[in-house]
């Protein structure tokens, strides 16, 4: 009897602990698997320092440089160290969430960023992911890109320069702009060329652009009598890359984009930040 009344309560123990390791797991299941998704993230705080503006300048009726800011970003902010990766886009692709890339970008790499891709693409991305890790992921402004891109202020944009000077500065930077985008006109390479900027960041202001979330500002200027305009247009968006660009949110392929400002780049892609 005593037997058969030991052997009861060991079974009702294993059985117990059974049904509790089953309400764990379901309990943790509905929970994000923070550490497995995460991308890889580097902290950009940092002094204020000498940003361009994004927008489109005009003095009398031609182009001139964009001003410049004093700017620090937020001391939360965390970027991703490296674009976005096909394989990382295609998880996203799979759950439904997201559209699968133009076939120039698309594939399961997890060595090539993915390309091919619009800001609407890159806005649906970041909810996927930020419903996955927990966190609040979203595309940068173009400010925030500027600063962990380490972008340098161009001669045209710096001061004690007359109107004539700025604009001919301007447009050999442009030209010099357009020859080195030649340049790169080669297949994609793999993430992580060379070597990380001062921040951390590989690859930013490469062969890829990165949509931001800034809207494309155009500003007319007037010198007599002085007078300014500014026209915000949140249907074209800027992008992050060597040369400063816009393309409409929908676009894909820079080729057909009627880029209104800028080099137009080779390839669109994304890279995320932030705060959390």
């Amino acid at each position: 009897m005593v037997a058969v009344f030991w052997e009861f309560t060991m079974q009702s123990r294993v059985v117990g602990t059974v049904l509790l390791a089953a309400i764990l797991a379901g309990c943790s299941a509905g929970e994000p698997n923070n550490s497995a998704a995460l991308p890889e993230l580097v902290e950009v705080a940092g002094p204020a320092r000498e940003v361009m503006q994004a927008g489109e300048y005009l003095l009398d009726g031609r182009l001139i440089a964009s001003d410049t800011v004093m700017y620090a970003p937020a001391p939360s902010l965390k970027v991703m160290k490296y674009q976005v990766s096909q394989y990382d886009y295609d998880q996203c692709v799979r759950a439904e969430r997201c559209k699968a890339a133009d076939a120039v970008g698309r594939g399961q790499a997890k060595d090539r960023p993915v390309v091919g891709v619009s800001w609407q693409d890159g806005q649906d991305y970041a909810a996927w992911l930020s419903e996955r890790t927990g966190k609040q992921f979203r595309l940068p402004d173009y400010l925030e890109w500027s600063y962990f891109a380490d972008q340098k202020v161009p001669e045209s944009a710096q001061g004690g320069l007359d109107e004539n000077e700025q604009a001919a500065l301007w447009l050999q930077e442009y030209q010099d702009s357009y020859k080195r985008k030649q340049e790169q006109e080669v297949p994609l390479a793999p993430l992580g060329q060379g070597t990380a900027n001062a921040y951390g960041v590989f690859d930013a202001g490469g062969q890829v652009a990165e949509w931001t979330n800034t809207c494309h500002v155009r500003v007319h200027r007037i010198s007599m009598p002085r007078a300014e305009s500014r026209l915000e247009n949140c249907g074209v968006r800027t992008l992050g890359g060597e040369h400063i660009a816009v393309m409409p949110d929908f676009i894909r392929d820079p080729k057909t984009g009627a880029c209104s400002v800028g080099v137009p780049p080779r390839y669109l892609g994304l890279r995320l930040v932030t705060e959390d």
